[in-house]
């Protein structure tokens, strides 16, 4: 979705935000979330939204509510941001940034470079973290 100013939305928009039930993300200033499990991101003028199928009709609500106030536009589901391509399909969402390496190779005259092998064992199972807290690691 992308914003076109009709006011000055500096702390307006977070205002609007705020009308709407958001909170602002501790984590980063640019990122608000809802009781609705929406989280909104900006980014210039542009805002990412993600949310899950049962939060839909919420989402149109704030659709609406913002398009009161701003002139917007539903560009879709995100398919490129920060030079990381994004691809959507029924069961899972990739990432990749293919043509951005394809790019900065471009740029350093490496196109012609051959990669090497990631070295870690690909039939290693990763998983969360503990939190061990104060607790030094042996």
């Amino acid at each position: 979705m992308v914003l076109n100013k009709l006011h000055d939305y500096g702390t307006t928009i977070s205002m609007a935000f705020y009308s709407l039930g958001f909170t602002q993300s501790s984590a980063d200033p640019n990122l608000y979330l809802c009781s609705d499990s929406i989280l909104i991101l900006l980014y210039v003028d542009d805002i990412s939204m993600s949310y899950p199928e049962a939060a839909t009709k919420a989402v149109i609500e704030v659709k609406a509510k913002l398009s009161e106030k701003y002139k917007i536009m539903n560009l879709g589901p995100t398919c490129q941001f920060l030079g990381i391509k994004i691809h959507h399909d029924d069961t899972e969402i990739s990432l990749g940034q293919k043509d951005n390496i394809s790019t900065i190779l471009r740029r350093f005259g490496m196109e012609n470079t051959h990669g090497a092998l990631t070295p870690m064992d690909p039939n290693v199972k990763l998983h969360l973290s503990q939190d061990w807290g104060d607790k030094e690691l042996e």
